[in-house]
């Protein structure tokens, strides 16, 4: 049976915004020095220059899996602009430029792509010489949610003044660990900044097909979190919420949930083939005309920030930057294959000790799918 193709809605446009699609100002911007605003742009250049590498690399077979932020990089950038150090992050496969933004290294970035990634959450925690506190990589993305609040608590509890910010999808709003972790958030005042990436698609289906909900912003009325909604292909519109949200939870206000709508330009994954769920060439072409990196370097030429040749040596030194990345990447040694069985929380069943069992076999040459049964079988 072959699968449906979507027809996609736009969703309603009537969210905060301060850079029109055409770079235009349309309010006043958040006071940033000029070293800020290039450096907002560095990121954004080094964003689709390193994950363009890395989807060369994923074609050539080096590395595994690239989910890129082609179309929404203002989102997680925004967001992260916000932050201090010592806040934390809780971050998805989808948020490149707050990484960067933050100092995680490229090769570290690249790494976490081709299995010589930390093996334990302890390894991660220790990643880095970035001033924020990053949380491990979430792929079950609404478990970031519950996590993120739990973490936010725990600092609330301490005393600490920090403020955590999670990254979350549209789609996964429908699952019932976002809403575990907004219930807690809304109950409990948690110190955290809730911000929805809204690219308008869970994978294969669309936002209309998975809530009917006018909006995802208002589905934090239910638990008694404010929220925001914003152009998230605007930089500044992202960046002046975020900042007020976190501002917000620093001084005991509570979380703020952010609805940021973008659009997903391209596949899911680089194991996803969208042609087959969805028709999007009218919406690709509205969106890639408010494409946030454009509008930002517009804006930035029309005010005298950005040259040709700053530009040039912008690219240039990212350019650099990105190939020695890889090949710190390529000079790191692999890990062992079978670490992906040590650190298991639940202690080691027999189903895993019988697949470790078959690695080794497979690693030395041999069958390892003889003997089936094993001993132990009837664990």
């Amino acid at each position: 049976m072959s699968q449906e193709t979507w027809a996609e809605e736009r969703p309603p446009e009537d969210f905060y915004r301060i850079l029109g699609p055409e770079g235009e100002l349309q309010r006043d911007v958040p006071e940033l020095a000029d070293d800020e605003l290039l450096g907002l742009y560095r990121t954004f250049v080094a964003t689709r220059v390193l994950e363009e590498k890395m989807l060369n690399m994923q074609r050539s077979g080096e590395v595994s899996l690239v989910a890129q932020t082609l179309g929404e990089e203002a989102t997680p950038l925004g967001g992260a602009a916000a932050l201090q150090p010592d806040d934390w992050m809780f971050y998805t496969y989808r948020q490149t430029p707050a990484l960067l933004h933050w100092d995680q290294s490229m090769a570290e970035i690249i790494a976490s792509a081709t299995g010589h990634e930390p093996e334990t959450i302890a390894e991660q925690l220790e990643m880095g010489d970035s001033p924020m506190n990053f949380s491990p990589d979430y792929t079950p993305i609404g478990v970031n949610v519950t996590n993120a609040v739990g973490s936010a608590m725990a600092d609330a509890f301490n005393d600490r003044e920090t403020v955590t910010m999670v990254f979350t999808g549209d789609g996964s709003t429908s699952e019932g660990s976002f809403h575990d972790g907004m219930n807690f958030a809304g109950v409990f005042d948690v110190p955290a900044v809730i911000v929805c990436q809204n690219n308008q698609w869970a994978i294969s289906e669309p936002s209309q097909r998975q809530t009917a909900s006018e909006t995802i912003a208002q589905k934090a009325n239910a638990y008694g979190v404010p929220s925001e909604r914003v152009d998230g292909n605007d930089i500044f519109a992202v960046y002046e919420k975020a900042r007020e949200a976190v501002e917000r939870a620093r001084t005991g206000g509570g979380a703020t949930f952010i609805e940021c709508v973008t659009y997903r330009m391209g596949a899911h994954n680089t194991s996803d083939n969208p042609d087959r769920y969805r028709d999007d060439s009218e919406q690709r072409d509205y969106w890639k005309d408010r494409d946030p990196v454009d509008r930002f370097e517009t804006y930035l030429r029309s005010e005298g920030i950005l040259d040709d040749e700053t530009d040039k040596a912008i690219h240039d030194e990212i350019d650099e930057r990105v190939a020695d990345a890889v090949e710190q990447v390529r000079s790191m040694s692999n890990s062992e294959p079978d670490r992906m069985f040590d650190h298991i929380l639940h202690g080691e069943s027999w189903h895993q000790r019988h697949q470790r069992e078959e690695l080794q076999r497979e690693l030395n040459g041999e069958n390892p799918f003889i003997d089936f049964t094993g001993e132990g079988f009837d664990e």
